[in-house]
């Protein structure tokens, strides 16, 4: 079966002399595996089309009951090329392009996926500054569309809005997927966010993803807000969950 579909580049990786083994997330087919053959010959027809964080529409031999297809036509759909030229915003966007890759599962199409993933490349693709709140957006974002979105502002058991200057620590139930008023925290266990980290949080959560550049994070809370979310996804996918690219996406200021 022949498809034409849009597509991000998600990951790729040698194969042989002259080909590429690539992951992508497309629009109508989720998660493809995909052979680009001769895709790393200099005469290469596919051109930088198939490079990791492309935008671009593909045409794929499909194979039945086969895990990996063939790609026989690439052309860029959107230039991203910004997001290569600068040490932050590649590593952003490759921890975006994994985050992706490792959440969802082969073949299994998400429209809204896909949308939040091409609009948050393509912000990152004009971004100037505060890149790494972009990644955070993500994953908030990308939580809710799973269906175990997180709430930073109101409370899971009393229904409270939750304050962060009213206490020198904040609790946040990974299990629960909420955080807690300062009257409950004290009777239970979780996740302790200093006050400006959750404030951070929920500014971002609150904001439209176009705004979500205004919002700078320093380091100390860009440690804390990457250990939140790899226990929230690793509790809610029921998997060990880490990036690849954590370290690098620490130091990049």
């Amino acid at each position: 079966m022949i498809i034409t579909d849009s597509a991000i580049i998600l990951h790729s990786r040698k194969y042989s002399e002259t080909s590429k083994i690539l992951t992508v997330y497309s629009a109508e087919h989720g998660k493809l595996s995909l052979l680009a053959k001769g895709a790393r010959s200099p005469k290469s027809k596919f051109g930088a089309s198939l490079e990791a964080l492309s935008h671009s529409s593909i045409t794929v031999y499909k194979k039945p009951q086969r895990d990996l297809h063939l790609i026989t036509k690439a052309e860029t759909a959107t230039p991203l090329r910004r997001i290569a030229e600068d040490y932050t915003r590649l590593t952003v966007g490759l921890a975006i392009a994994e985050l992706t890759s490792v959440t969802q599962e082969p073949e299994e199409a998400n429209a809204a996926v896909f949308e939040l993933l091409r609009s948050t490349l393509e912000l990152l693709n004009k971004a100037q500054d505060n890149e790494y709140a972009l990644l955070v957006s993500y994953q908030i974002r990308l939580a809710d569309i799973m269906g175990f979105a997180p709430n930073f502002s109101v409370c899971f058991v009393s229904g409270a809005i939750v304050v962060p200057t009213d206490s020198p620590e904040c609790l946040f139930s990974i299990s629960d997927g909420g955080a807690m008023s300062p009257e409950i925290s004290q009777f239970r266990e979780g996740f302790v966010f200093e006050p400006a980290t959750l404030a951070l949080l929920q500014r971002i959560a609150a904001c439209e993803l176009t705004e979500v550049l205004s919002v700078a994070i320093p380091e100390l809370q860009k440690a804390q807000i990457h250990d939140f979310f790899a226990q929230y996804f690793g509790f809610h996918l029921d998997r060990r969950f880490h990036y690849r690219t954590q370290k690098l996406i620490l130091h990049t200021d």
